[in-house]
């Protein structure tokens, strides 16, 4: 497994119920890891059952993962489907926000507000053989 450098924290509101939510990432995850840029290393959503709210940590080996991801998924009908059940409240970036990011952000429709400016201050990942 690549080292990751690019940790991606998406914050959304809800538009219809938890298990709407459920329903549209639970396919939109399965296409990712099928048929998605290889750079994604995880892909991990999580849904409050009471304050209408989901998250999503997503690790990336580089910036190039993320946005070969997106320029990948955002045209399918699996991401579509994640929008009406869901809008993208804010993006935190944990690690470098490169230009390209940037320019990719400037050329995009995003309505959603993006932090940055974290930089990895200590931790490990652990890599499981087998």
């Amino acid at each position: 497994m690549s080292a990751i450098t690019l940790t991606v924290l998406n914050t959304y509101k809800l538009k219809k119920t938890p298990e709407d939510f459920r329903t549209a990432i639970r396919a939109l995850a399965a296409r990712v890891q099928a048929e998605g840029h290889s750079g994604v290393l995880s892909y991990r959503f999580f849904v409050s059952e009471t304050d209408g709210k989901a998250r999503a940590v997503i690790d990336y080996a580089d910036a190039a993962a993320w946005i070969g991801h997106h320029d990948i998924a955002m045209s399918w009908p699996e991401m579509a489907a994640l929008h009406t059940v869901a809008v993208l409240h804010e993006v935190t970036f944990l690690g470098e926000m490169t230009g390209q990011i940037k320019d990719w952000l400037k050329g995009s429709s995003l309505t959603a507000r993006v932090t940055d400016g974290y930089s990895l201050a200590a931790g490990f990942q652990r890599v499981q053989q087998g």
